[in-house]
């Protein structure tokens, strides 16, 4: 008696049989294509999420580095034009970057370097500028806290535009004066 059983060798008999009685490589591969097909439609949203995070963080450190300032190099005359562009890049934030744009507790704001400052109403408004300024970005940071939903409320934004005015008001008593632009200078 002879036992012999007919064994197909095309691929689609192979192909059959694996799959009746799979092996764990078979296995494997049907449980990753199953993963590439579930997960290749979202692939290019996260892509672009990345490359948006990855700019937003390279923007970051740009501002960071650039508002980077030693004790040493700390000028009274210039620390009122560095609040009022912090003040209107958060006034016109588009996003949690621009609103938390610098902190105002370290820096020019922090405590070694305004105590370098003269004693005066200058010194005290600056003082009061950073604190302020501190309170408005902790206060309203929730109205800002996603990029696609970056809604600053106007009642900030006079806030903000009440204490620089009265940063101005002191830079201007203490004798400071901008300089001039270039189409100004070029002006008879």
């Amino acid at each position: 008696m002879d036992i012999s059983f007919d064994n197909d060798t095309s691929k689609r008999a192979r192909l059959r049989r694996e799959l009746r009685n799979p092996s764990v490589l078979t296995i494997l591969l049907i449980v990753i294509v199953v993963c590439v097909v579930l997960v290749g439609p979202f692939t290019p949203s996260w892509v672009s999420t990345t490359q948006k995070s990855l700019a937003d963080i390279a923007k970051t450190k740009e501002i960071n580095k650039a508002s980077m300032v030693s004790i040493s190099a700390v000028i009274p005359s210039q620390i009122s034009p560095w609040l009022a562009n912090q003040a209107n890049t958060m006034i016109n934030a588009e996003g949690p970057l621009d609103w938390k744009v610098v902190s105002f507790r370290t820096g020019p704001c922090n405590g070694d370097n305004l105590s370098q400052l003269p004693p005066g109403k200058y010194s005290d408004s600056i003082g009061t500028a950073c604190v302020e300024l501190d309170r408005i970005q902790q206060a309203y940071s929730g109205k800002c806290f996603r990029a696609t939903d970056c809604n600053i409320p106007e009642v900030a934004k006079e806030e903000i535009l009440a204490t620089i005015d009265q940063v101005w008001e002191a830079f201007s008593d203490a004798g400071f004066v901008l300089p001039y632009d270039l189409i100004e200078e070029g002006s008879p």
